[in-house]
């Protein structure tokens, strides 16, 4: 998937060189953009779309498989309750953090994922920068990557902080900061065993 998107991203990148802009009523890999695609005979474009179909083949094959074992795990169906994470993304959490009880607290599972704000300190002086970045890149790359499908998709108490947060500081602060919370939520389904609610 990782692949998939950096394919995507290299494609975007040879339409800027060659000056293009693509369709804004929709999207550009779904049917209709892959078909303009195809329409701009381009030779590096035609040859990025053909590793994408192969990839996107491969990804539907394992996802498939997922599916099944999916149904016999208790924790990935739980982690799956809530909104934005899917099979894939379920199980990467899984491997990922492992035995949730090694964990004493929400805060230390995010701040393994390298989720929280870097703290610098100067004599009685303390401020916060970015996210330490520190533990698990793929934990952390996974969360962002839910917490996008969340607040796009879905109205929920964290998509409704995400648009606050995004007003005032940006989108990517907010994505960041329900990343966050997405991660939050994971810990409360694993550590009590029951689905998500939203806590609106």
């Amino acid at each position: 998937m990782r692949s998939r998107v950096k394919l995507r991203v290299k494609i975007k990148s040879v339409l800027t060189y060659e000056g293009l802009k693509w369709p804004v009523d929709h999207g550009l890999f779904t049917k209709n953009g892959v078909e303009w695609l195809h329409g701009l005979n381009l030779d590096s474009v035609e040859c990025y779309l053909r590793v994408l179909t192969s990839l996107d083949d491969e990804i539907k094959l394992l996802s498939k498989e997922l599916v099944g074992i999916a149904e016999d795990d208790e924790e990935v169906k739980l982690l799956m309750t809530i909104p934005g994470i899917g099979y894939y993304s379920a199980f990467l959490m899984k491997s990922e953090i492992g035995n949730i009880d090694r964990f004493p607290l929400g805060e230390r599972l995010c701040s393994y994922a390298g989720l929280v704000p870097s703290t610098h300190a100067s004599g009685k002086t303390v401020w916060h920068g970015g996210i330490t970045k520190e533990g698990s890149r793929w934990l952390r790359w996974v969360m962002v990557e839910a917490a996008q499908a969340h607040v796009h998709k879905y109205d929920t108490s964290i998509t409704r902080a995400y648009n606050r947060i995004a007003e005032k500081r940006g989108k990517k602060i907010a994505t960041v900061a329900a990343a966050r919370r997405l991660l939050m939520c994971s810990y409360s389904v694993l550590k009590n065993k029951k689905p998500y609610y939203d806590q609106a």
